[in-house]
């Protein structure tokens, strides 16, 4: 039983980690001022759904509750976030041409 669990916490932390990871290659590329930054966001706030999702699922398997799911949850939405800056900088690039 404690091998399962330690599979467990193992699991979510590399869920965590990917997380992590995906919201920091966002704020690479948009602080390049990459024209892939918009994509980027989008798909790093997906992958991050997809870990809270994933934490879900490992929930359900394990007795202790554990904020893993809400953390990935939280980097989803610092992702999107990013996505909603991202919009408001094309725009001002935009009239800024006008």
């Amino acid at each position: 039983m404690a091998n399962k669990s330690k599979d467990i916490l193992l699991k979510k932390s590399n869920l965590l980690k990917e997380c992590g990871d995906a919201y920091r290659y966002a704020v690479e590329v948009i602080s390049k001022d990459s024209p892939t930054a918009e994509v980027i966001c989008r798909s790093s706030a997906e992958i991050c759904q997809n870990c809270a999702e994933e934490c879900v699922d490992l929930e359900s398997a394990s007795s202790s509750k554990d904020p893993t799911y809400d953390m990935c949850l939280e980097y989803a939405s610092l992702c999107e976030e990013l996505l909603n800056y991202v919009h408001v900088t094309d725009k001002v690039k935009i009239e800024k041409t006008m």
